[in-house]
């Protein structure tokens, strides 16, 4: 069938499968979109019945786009970034110049806001927006979206993004003192519940993939047998850790205060992860002064941190 206008039925259902194309999940975009699964599956057969065509083929993990469904994925994403570039320009009189910065939400709640206030001491001049989010953003995403710098978390940057600098991670099983003795009492038959992150980092990432980077190298803490418990949020993770629940893989950075009020212990004496990293990214590879000021800040406060 011929496509002659885009309605308002089409122009909905190309918003849900640009959402769905990115995330490579139904159930994913509907967590976004704020609907079920099923509303999402519907939304993707009614638009493939009125396009004609197949938009996206089962893959191994998750769903991958047909050649077909790329096409279309390239041009509403160029069509919906247009947009939104039209309006944050048409917004910017109420932006008034504020940092924006998008930062993964762990980091974010755990880290960086509670270390924000120096900065914005030595800099009263600049007003400062942080956005709890870790959607998938390369340097068209940012611009589109008005975001001057991006905090993501995972082995490699975002594709097509400009990384101002990279700061290593440590990443290691967290526990309750208590867990942690019960773990290491021999005899012990009860299995090692291990606690997930279910999306650790955007895209590709599967529930368990950050906790396989430790156990093909380190095995299940204990050596003992495991089951898994799933989380939507790092956080949630690390509180069912300090409840004795299990143990999180902890990130350095996050778990820190947690680890000092001997709230959590480090599970195992083993070697921390070193392959997970934070990447900082700016629209430009010579980003305006508040952004330069933002991330000179940010590099020094990372490494004081970790060291």
């Amino acid at each position: 069938m011929m496509i002659r206008q885009l309605d308002a039925r089409l122009a909905s259902d190309l918003w849900f499968f640009r959402v769905a194309a990115e995330t490579g999940s139904f159930s994913r975009a509907g967590d976004i979109l704020a609907v079920t699964q099923s509303a999402v599956t519907q939304r993707i057969q009614r638009l493939e019945l009125r396009l004609e065509v197949t938009l996206f083929h089962k893959a191994k993990r998750g769903l991958q786009l047909t050649s077909a469904g790329q096409a279309l994925y390239e041009a509403t994403r160029a069509g919906f970034e247009g947009m939104a570039a039209a309006l944050l320009q048409l917004h910017a009189t109420s932006a008034s110049g504020a940092l924006r910065v998008s930062c993964v939400p762990s980091l974010a709640l755990e880290w960086l806001v509670p270390r924000l206030e120096p900065f914005l001491a030595d800099h009263p001049g600049l007003d400062v927006a942080i956005f709890g989010e870790m959607h998938n953003l390369d340097r068209a995403r940012m611009v589109s979206e008005g975001i001057d710098i991006a905090i993501r978390y995972g082995p490699e940057p975002p594709k097509g993004s400009v990384v101002a600098f990279d700061h290593p991670e440590r990443v290691f099983p967290v526990c309750s003192a208590a867990y942690r003795a019960e773990g290491e009492a021999a005899g012990s038959a009860r299995p090692v519940v291990l606690l997930h992150d279910t999306e650790p980092w955007l895209p590709c990432a599967s529930p368990t993939d950050e906790w396989r980077f430790w156990t093909d190298r380190h095995g299940t803490p204990w050596g003992r047998p495991s089951q898994n418990q799933f989380f939507n949020l790092a956080q949630l993770a690390y509180r069912s850790a300090v409840g004795g629940m299990g143990v999180a893989l902890g990130r350095s950075l996050v778990v820190k205060p947690l680890l000092e009020t001997g709230r959590l212990v480090p599970a195992v004496d083993q070697e921390p992860l070193s392959n997970l990293r934070y990447f900082i990214m700016t629209q430009d590879l010579s980003p305006g002064a508040a952004a330069s000021a933002f991330i000179a800040w940010l590099q020094a406060a990372m490494a004081d941190s970790f060291g």
